[in-house]
């Protein structure tokens, strides 16, 4: 009974109340799994070449990833000058059919024939400008910023100095449970995991791409150094930020197919717990851990052996 009570003690003194600790569960979210406590003099960790630091407070945020290119301005440029020259063209067409129809009604200074050419080069010239005005949702979509009753037109010119670039973001299928996500993260390829990158709040829906399966939107981003054609990644926030502390990489130890670190849970007091890596976090792993205990990032393997035996691990 006492035995119990201690494993008791030591997993509320490592996390607090059961609930608190999400990111070090078992692989079924039932209780932090530990091992055996070993204790340690002052002289065993010296010898053992321990090196033993506190853990850093951090917040995460779970986020969906994706992938996403940076818009060649070409096919921009292309369709909205298409829009723009087919607008032209129908408003000047739409005003020599009202000044033939106003001169036609004086008593013949321009024909009937006259008068039929200039509505059907009217109505040919709006044909015109919607194809073009398709065209360009089928290539931006419907919600384009640029468009519309609140048109932005700084977007076109920010895009055409190169102070904006327009990124296609592409998420896996029912990856997004909102309509829309709120933001989009960017980062080069080569960034480390998880960064933040760029962000923007400036989104719309893209139409789907037949080569890549998924939801897909383009996103504006400014002030970056992103280039026209770069493959980035993209991200975007699918739950609360919640608070933690950082795993740094060098605590983890593999064994019987799991991941581990050893924590500090009082002086010369070390015991092994399972964490969770599927929370990559700066260089090292997010946990729903307490901030005020210690961890060992030098020597986790020696406690390992000494722990279980070296004929016990597992790599």
């Amino acid at each position: 009974m006492s035995s119990l009570r201690a494993a008791f003690a030591v997993t509320f003194a490592l996390f607090g109340a059961p609930a608190a600790v999400a990111g070090v569960v078992t692989v079924h979210g039932a209780k932090p799994v530990t091992g055996r406590v070993i204790v340690l003099t002052a002289s065993d960790i010296a010898h053992l070449g321990l090196r033993v630091i506190s853990l850093q407070p951090a917040l995460y945020t779970p986020r969906v990833h994706g992938y996403g290119v940076v818009s060649d301005l070409t096919a921009l440029a292309q369709t909205d000058a298409a829009v723009e020259i087919a607008a032209a063209a129908a408003r000047q067409s739409h005003a020599d059919v009202q000044r033939a129809r106003a001169l036609f009604a004086q008593g013949g200074a321009v024909s009937k024939q006259n008068l039929d050419a200039a509505e059907k080069q009217a109505a040919t010239d709006q044909t015109a400008l919607l194809l073009a005005q398709r065209q360009e949702v089928v290539q931006f979509g419907p919600r384009l910023p640029w468009r519309g009753k609140h048109a932005d037109a700084s977007i076109l010119r920010d895009l055409t100095s190169g102070d904006v670039v327009l990124v296609r973001a592409t998420f896996p299928l029912d990856a997004l449970a909102a309509t829309q996500p709120p933001e989009i993260s960017v980062t080069h390829l080569s960034a480390q995991q998880d960064p933040i990158g760029w962000t923007s709040k400036r989104i719309w829906s893209a139409p789907a791409d037949p080569t890549i399966p998924g939801r897909s939107f383009f996103v504006l981003i400014s002030k970056s150094d992103l280039q026209s054609g770069e493959h980035v990644l993209v991200a975007s926030p699918i739950g609360p930020t919640v608070n933690g502390v950082q795993i740094p990489s060098d605590a983890v130890v593999l064994s019987e197919e799991k991941t581990w670190c050893y924590l500090q849970i009082a002086p010369g007091q070390f015991q092994r717990v399972q964490i969770d890596l599927s929370r990559p976090h700066g260089g090292g792993y997010f946990v729903d851990a307490r901030p005020d205990l210690s961890v060992v990032v030098r020597g986790s393997g020696l406690l390992l052996a000494r722990e279980l035996g070296a004929s016990a691990l597992h790599y």
